[in-house]
C-alpha cells in the first residue's frame, strides 16, 4: 500500500478555508462595489474569503463558491470534488445543486427516536449512510483514522471493449 502524504491526507488549502470564521462579510477592498459580499475562496492562494471584484486577481486560480443553506456555509459537491474525496461526507440537494456543509449542523436538543445512520465524530443524524456530516467533522476524524483521507482515489478504468452490448452512439467516456 501507498503511503499517503500529510498534505495529501488534509490539503493546506482545506486547512485555511475551515480556519476562516465567517464567508459572506462585506470586502474591504471592494467596499464601493454591487458584488462586494465574500463568499469565493481561492484554492491556490489559501488566504481570506474573497468577492466577486476580488476575483480579477485570481482568474488562472482554483476558486470555489461558498454558499448558504439554512444559515451553513456550504460548497458543491461539483466543485471540490475534482481537488478532495468527499464520497464519505453527507450529501445535500439544495436548489438543484449537490453540496456538503463544511462545519457540522446543530444537533436537537431532544432525543431522536429512529435514527438510523449518525456522523462517526459529532454523533448528529444523518438521513443516509454516510460517515460524516460535514467537512469539519471528516477532518475531526483524520485524526482518529490513519487510513481516512481527503486524497483522490485512483479511478479504476474499464476497457470499453469488454462493454460490446454497449451502443456505439454513447460515448466512451459514459461507459
Amino acid at each position: 500500500m501507498n503511503k499517503i502524504s500529510k498534505e495529501d491526507r488534509f490539503p493546506q488549502w482545506l486547512r485555511s478555508l475551515l480556519k476562516i470564521n465567517f464567508f459572506f462579510h462585506p470586502c474591504e477592498i471592494h467596499s464601493d462595489s454591487f458584488k462586494k459580499e465574500c463568499n469565493m475562496y481561492c484554492l491556490d492562494c489559501t488566504g481570506p474569503a474573497l468577492c466577486y471584484s476580488c476575483l480579477a486577481d485570481h482568474k488562472d486560480h482554483h476558486v470555489v463558491q461558498i454558499r448558504k443553506s439554512s444559515y451553513y456555509d456550504v460548497v458543491r459537491i461539483c466543485d471540490v470534488s475534482k481537488f478532495i474525496d468527499v464520497s464519505d461526507v453527507q450529501p445535500y440537494i439544495v436548489n438543484g445543486a449537490t453540496i456538503v456543509f463544511l462545519e457540522e449542523r446543530l444537533k436537537p436538543r431532544f432525543k431522536e427516536e429512529g435514527v438510523k445512520y449518525t456522523c462517526k465524530t459529532c454523533h448528529g443524524k444523518l438521513p443516509e449512510p454516510f460517515q460524516f456530516c460535514s467537512l469539519r467533522c471528516k477532518r475531526k476524524g483524520l485524526k482518529k483514522d490513519p487510513e481516512l483521507t481527503f486524497a483522490l482515489r485512483p479511478k479504476l478504468s474499464r476497457d470499453v471493449s469488454k462493454n460490446a452490448d454497449i451502443p456505439k452512439y454513447f460515448p466512451a467516456e459514459f461507459v
